[in-house]
């Protein structure tokens, strides 16, 4: 008897799961196509790497660097390093302010980035 509502219940899941896998992944892919990307040079994005690093606030917290996919993918790549920076509490500690900036963990992640975005931008 249990194993039988356990199968039913697996069953419910697979039908469930399959019209929004059918319905999602167009959707996915539609909205990916429509990204807005900026275009943005290798000097640009080391500068904002370098106010990252130099822990300096900014007002929008590097939203508009972090959200905004970049058309260059290696430097896009480099952008979505970053973001994860931003996005764990174990690279980022509060400043004497209250603001959130890097801390030696996230510091040292960012400059191995820079290095790696150096690396780029001299091949």
């Amino acid at each position: 008897m249990w194993y039988e509502s356990m199968k039913i219940t697996e069953s419910l899941k697979s039908l469930i799961l399959l019209p929004v896998l059918v319905i999602g992944m167009p959707v996915v892919l539609i909205s990916r196509f429509f990204e807005s990307k900026i275009e943005r040079t290798p000097e640009e994005v080391e500068s904002v790497l370098f106010e990252m690093a130099s822990g300096k606030v900014s007002d929008d917290c590097w939203d508009d660097f972090l959200s905004i996919p970049i058309k260059n993918k290696s430097l896009d790549r480099i952008r979505e390093r970053v973001e994860v920076l931003w996005a764990y509490e174990e690279y980022q500690r509060k400043n004497n302010k209250g603001f959130y900036v890097l801390n030696v963990k996230g510091l040292s992640e960012i400059q191995g980035i820079i290095r790696d975005l150096q690396a780029i931008r001299s091949t």
